[in-house]
């Protein structure tokens, strides 16, 4: 037996000049999974922090998504070993990790994703992401080091304060970034206000995270804003992302069923 790999297309497409498209995913549906790789999608988040998918379901997921030459980005819930280990060994290309707001943060995910000499992840070759083989192993470390994403989500004040910290722990042509911008609004909101989604902070921590972009060569992940619309979600790509988040298949559904019933009854 020897390591098959499976294609990043997020990272084919950075090397190629082209940007990539992804939808969030909440059902947890392989199904939905199979449609986003046959409509032409390059990736999905799968999200395990506000969704309950378990670490079964994400395999299968993963498989789905294989099968459909479609590339899996998983978003864990918290910043834990267990968690961010689990996501690699199962065969994700990139794990997002919320609520990364210093190096240090940083440095304790990729500990937790990358083996030594860059990290301090424990090693098992019977794992779906080395095709369960100890015989290619060497070329599955070789892969993991070129091809599994790291992706610090920036969505605190102290995140976006210490960004540029964030950025040099990160890896030139492997890893990216993704800004949050809906927590960040939710945290300058005082007692008895509105939540103000285009709150100055919040615009200015956006130009922040693409400016550093450009300066270290690592890419953003960003959500069209503030509503998704294929109008929106191009601006975003104007304006320098180069990895976009299109929306959550719940949300999508819901706005299809909504529009259904308003245009029919």
């Amino acid at each position: 037996m020897t390591f098959y790999p499976v294609k990043n297309k997020i990272l084919e497409n950075l090397k190629n000049g082209k940007v990539s498209i992804g939808m969030e995913l909440y059902t947890g549906s392989a199904s939905l999974v199979e449609i986003l790789g046959y409509t032409g999608f390059d990736f999905y988040m799968l999200d395990m922090e506000h969704a309950p998918v378990s670490i079964e379901n994400m395999r299968h997921l993963i498989r789905a998504a294989d099968a459909a030459n479609l590339s899996t980005i998983v978003r864990v819930a918290e910043n834990d070993y267990s968690l961010i280990a689990r996501g690699v060994e199962e065969g994700a290309q990139g794990i997002i990790v919320p609520h990364v707001s210093s190096a240090e943060d940083a440095r304790k995910a990729i500990d937790s994703m990358r083996y030594p000499p860059e990290g301090k992840k424990g090693s098992c070759s019977s794992i779906r992401a080395a095709s369960y083989s100890t015989s290619g192993w060497d070329n599955y470390l070789e892969y993991h080091s070129n091809n599994v994403m790291f992706i610090p989500l920036i969505e605190d004040i102290d995140g976006v304060n210490n960004a540029e910290d964030i950025f040099k722990e990160l890896k030139p042509g492997v890893d990216a970034v993704f800004f949050g911008r809906g927590d960040l609004a939710q945290q300058l909101v005082k007692k008895g206000e509105k939540i103000n989604w285009d709150h100055p902070f919040v615009l200015e921590a956006y130009n922040k995270i693409l400016e550093l972009s450009d300066k270290y060569n690592i890419p953003t992940i960003a959500v069209p804003w503030p509503k998704v619309s294929i109008d929106t979600a191009r601006e975003v790509l104007e304006n320098g992302s180069k990895i976009l988040l299109y929306s959550i298949d719940e949300i999508m559904f819901y706005d299809q069923c909504k529009e259904i019933i308003e245009r029919l009854k």
